[in-house]
């Protein structure tokens, strides 16, 4: 089997030598040939990770034939679990597998793609009971007669009619009083013409 090693850091001054021989060795040991290993200092949230990018454009031509990327810990790789089934979702479609040493998980076997599929269920399971509590929170909030949202600035109609009458622009009026120009617009759709 060929495979890519990925290896990634959050900082600048952390060091990659212990994932790199983690990776090394774990390749050696199950007589993986290790065709290239990706490196990265960057947060794990930013998917635009040099090496990364880079990891991701080969595979999608994938001359050598790579068969797996392996990792140390889940986490190196994905920023979140849901992420992370995007990501082997999209590697399976190409016959990749992912192997992380220290969760002892190997989607290139039946058993490790099972396993990571119901650890995606369980994720996606959550993420939706967060969704209804969210929901029924924002519920049980209207109903007590709170308001949602930001609360509405206090911006003086008068003091925008004013500053309009001395020629002021809007945007002007809308640094003045510290307020986005959509408020300054909203105001005005507020204020009633009296008739003459």
């Amino acid at each position: 089997m060929k495979a890519y090693g990925y290896a990634r850091v959050s900082t600048l001054g952390q060091d990659l030598d212990v994932q790199v021989k983690q990776i090394k060795d774990y390749a050696n040991f199950r007589g993986i040939e290790l065709v290239d290993l990706f490196q990265d200092k960057a947060s794990g949230k930013n998917l635009d990770r040099p090496d990364f990018q880079r990891m991701t454009k080969t595979l999608e031509v994938n001359p050598l034939g790579v068969e797996a990327i392996i990792i140390t810990k889940l986490d190196r790789l994905g920023r979140s679990l849901l992420n992370l089934i995007e990501l082997t979702n999209q590697y399976e479609k190409k016959n990749i597998g992912l192997i992380s040493i220290t969760n002892s998980i190997d989607t290139t076997t039946k058993e490790g793609r099972l396993f990571f599929y119901i650890m995606g269920a369980l994720g996606e399971y959550e993420r939706e009971l967060i969704i209804e509590r969210t929901q029924l929170g924002r519920l049980a909030a209207i109903e007590k007669g709170i308001k949602m949202g930001q609360p509405k600035k206090n911006v003086s109609t008068s003091e925008i009619k004013r500053l309009m009458a001395e020629g002021v622009p809007k945007s002007k009026i809308a640094d003045k009083l510290g307020v986005h120009r959509t408020t300054i617009y909203n105001r005005l759709k507020e204020i009633t013409i009296e008739p003459s």
